[in-house]
């Protein structure tokens, strides 16, 4: 009976057992394939009878391991760009001279402040606050401890050189950096900007400097992150001076070791947004250490700079696209394509050129006979003459591009027939025929014999003057100043062309250093004014708005309807550039470019490059 029941249950189980198999195997002959149940069977005794069990067993899945994904590819957005040069220039901060060498101590040396070129503000940098004391003349400055002195690793990620940090940015530094300006054995260039720190004057006018002599120079270190600088005088334009290179800090350990060679040696350091990879400066990478975000939406990770003899070598690689931009000043405008004029803009300098009166003159003593003269010149159809598109027509002395500086078409009278008409009328001698003869002296340059030409063709188009009325001489350009100078006596001229540049990015260095009364060389013989005290007001205020505001107000005063016109401000240079239709960015009319600043659409560059 047992083996009877024993026998049924066997074949009952393993009909069981036949069936699970089957149906695993039926699974698997199926679509998805899914892993098989298995069947144990036991045979035991319980209480002297022999049962047979059997169990149901899920597999424990083991997945298949997945292969390791690959990080994708990131690549870094490049900049390319050349300069015109067969290698890289001069970068000392404090001797640096040349465009491209500007354009790369922007880019490689960290300043206290930095010149927003869009805004032409002055936005914080290496300094985060700055206080003045109640007499305008001490300034402290709080650093970040944050920027350091770097040089390129071996590391690189998403193909960008890793920085490796030396030591921080700190106070002794600038301080060093300061009194290196100063010091007439450095030969810096423009070295007099920084007389109005106390003391640089003095120590620049010895024949050799001694260590106590800096030390005198009104620049000290307080702490690692404090700085305080002591002027001669209350100037708040100051704050402008202290985004220019030869305010950059320099580390003293390298140059006391190696002089000149600072620059070339393998220990090499920068402390800027970008660092350098060797001494060629042929490619500079992003610093993986640099605190700051890039500015107006940037995003160049690297800036790859070629060398190039002739412009147009320049030329055929923008056109082959393998340039993003390029200087197309002395290009020959007859050699590009439709694709290439196209892309073609005007970018403006600091360079203004103006007619100058001498107030001494009899006639040019008359004011109304001032604003006519200058209202009768159309200065677009001038500038146009004479340079083409590479000018702009100017009708108040600041030029854009600096702090305080109206909108180019904004503020003055600029170019009026009917005005200056009526001002003729209205002055002493009540035409322009009734004037006794006056003398315009000019350089010995073809271009400004033609431009004394064209202007006074137009005061004898719109005034009614004769030809024989106005006297052009040309003189070579040191006769020119020396003839100019106030104190020339006789000698002096009625009027003259001359030229002004900026030499730092603010209104003061327009307004106060070429026209004050007092605090120019006022060529003029302005007497002071009003407007004297305003310019003097506006140097020395803390108060941005009311900087801008009293610049604003100043102009009107010398180029508005009742303006007393010292000077007729005619057009400023400028350059053309060739901007490839990837790249965003605002030119730096004043100081370096701005790579950090620049955008590239990296997507559509490829895709152009590709075509």
């Amino acid at each position: 009976m047992i083996k009877q029941l024993f026998w049924r249950r066997s074949y009952t189980l393993y009909l069981l057992v036949f069936l699970f198999l089957a149906g695993g195997i039926l699974s698997a002959c199926g679509g998805e394939q899914a892993p098989a149940t298995i069947v144990v069977t036991e045979v035991v005794e319980v209480a002297g009878e022999t049962l047979v069990i059997t169990r149901l067993i899920e597999p424990t899945v083991t997945p298949s391991p997945t292969p390791p994904v690959a990080p994708p590819v990131i690549k870094p957005v490049t900049l390319d760009i050349s300069f015109e040069r067969d290698e890289a220039p001069d970068i000392d901060p404090q001797k640096v001279s040349d465009p491209d060498g500007i354009d790369l101590v922007e880019n490689l040396f960290v300043g206290l402040t930095r010149f927003n070129n869009k805004t032409n503000l002055v936005d914080p940098w290496l300094a985060w606050e700055w206080q003045v004391d109640n007499n305008g003349r001490i300034w402290t400055f709080r650093l970040r401890d944050d920027v350091f002195w770097v040089r390129p690793s071996e590391r690189e990620e998403n193909g960008i050189r890793q920085a490796e940090a030396v030591r921080p940015v700190v106070a002794g530094d600038i301080v060093y950096a300061i009194q290196r300006a100063c010091n007439r054995a450095t030969d810096t260039r423009d070295a007099f900007i920084l007389f109005i720190i106390k003391g640089c004057e003095d120590v620049y006018k010895l024949p050799e400097a001694t260590p106590a002599d800096l030390a005198r120079i009104g620049a000290l270190a307080l702490d690692d992150t404090t700085l305080q600088i002591t002027l001669n005088k209350p100037a708040s334009y100051f704050l402008t001076i202290t985004t220019m290179p030869l305010m950059r800090p320099v580390p003293p350990e390298l140059i006391d070791e190696l002089g000149d060679d600072w620059l070339t040696s393998e220990e090499f350091m920068t402390s800027g947004p970008y660092l350098p990879l060797d001494s060629s400066l042929q490619s500079l990478h992003a610093n993986s250490l640099w605190p700051f975000p890039h500015p107006e939406d940037g995003n160049v990770d690297v800036v790859n700079i070629r060398y190039l003899n002739e412009p147009e070598n320049a030329l055929a690689l923008w056109e082959a696209r393998s340039l993003d931009l390029i200087d197309a000043t002395d290009l020959d405008r007859e050699d590009f394509n439709e694709r290439t004029a196209a892309h073609e803009k005007v970018v403006t300098n600091q360079t203004l050129f103006y007619i100058g009166f001498n107030f001494d003159s009899g006639v040019f003593r008359e004011i109304e006979v001032r604003r006519a003269l200058s209202a009768a010149i159309d200065r677009e159809t001038l500038a146009e003459e004479l340079f083409g598109i590479e000018a702009a027509p100017m009708r108040h002395l600041t030029p854009p591009g600096v702090v305080g500086a109206p909108d180019i078409s904004q503020v003055g009278v600029g170019y009026s027939p009917d005005y200056a008409r009526l001002q003729m009328a209205a002055s002493g001698f009540g035409s322009c025929r009734l004037m006794p003869e006056v003398t315009l002296l000019v350089s010995t340059s073809d271009l400004s014999l033609l431009q004394a030409e064209l202007i006074r063709k137009m005061w004898i188009d719109e005034l009614g003057c004769t030809e024989e009325q106005f006297i052009i001489e040309q003189a070579q350009f040191g006769t020119l100043l020396a003839n100019t100078s106030p104190d020339a006596g006789a000698t002096r001229p009625d009027a003259w062309e001359l030229g002004w540049s900026s030499y730092y990015p603010d209104a003061n260095n327009w307004l106060g250093d070429l026209l004050h009364c007092e605090e120019s060389e006022n060529r003029q013989n302005r007497p002071c004014s009003e407007v004297d005290t305003l310019i003097r007001r506006a140097g020395q205020t803390l108060d941005l708005r009311e900087r801008l505001d009293l610049y604003r107000e100043i102009e009107n005063m010398f180029f508005g309807e009742t303006g007393s016109v010292p000077v007729i401000p005619l057009y400023v240079r400028g350059g053309t550039v060739l901007q490839q239709i990837w790249l965003e960015y605002i030119p730096a009319l004043f100081g370096g470019e701005q790579y950090d600043s620049y955008r590239i659409d990296f997507a559509r560059k490829e895709l152009e490059q590709s075509r």
